[in-house]
């Protein structure tokens, strides 16, 4: 297993505010975790097919412009290489059948926005 040091989360959120919240989260709390903001479901895909490594955790926000999130999902739960990386789901909607759509696609996870730097630890 890898040490915390050394892994890389990948940050997708379009929304700057949100993205500088998690930052300051992981500069506060991450051991070294390394945080790779992306701004939308497209970047992460070239960032995915481009890299060497993986990254071993991937905060996806729902409602972004070129690609939303749940294509980006059912886009990564379709290949094998990426089916493995846990996703967790960090979004403004509440709607129970979001969060039910983002299940049954096999997301480890949901926030809903707006987090908390407690709710993000």
């Amino acid at each position: 297993m890898k040490s915390l040091a050394t892994e890389c989360v990948f940050l997708v959120d379009d929304d700057e505010d949100d993205r500088f919240l998690v930052e300051e989260v992981f500069k506060q709390y991450s051991s070294g975790c390394r945080l790779k903001p992306l701004h939308n479901g497209e970047e992460l895909l070239l960032a995915l097919k481009t890299g060497v490594d993986l990254p071993t955790l991937i905060l996806l926000d729902l409602n972004m412009p070129l690609m939303g999130g749940f294509e980006v999902l059912r886009l990564l739960r379709q290949q094998v290489r990426y089916d493995s990386i846990p996703v967790i789901i960090l979004t403004t909607s509440d709607q129970a059948a979001d969060h039910q759509e983002a299940m049954a696609l096999k997301a480890d996870g949901f926030i809903t926005k707006p987090a908390t730097i407690e709710g993000l630890n």
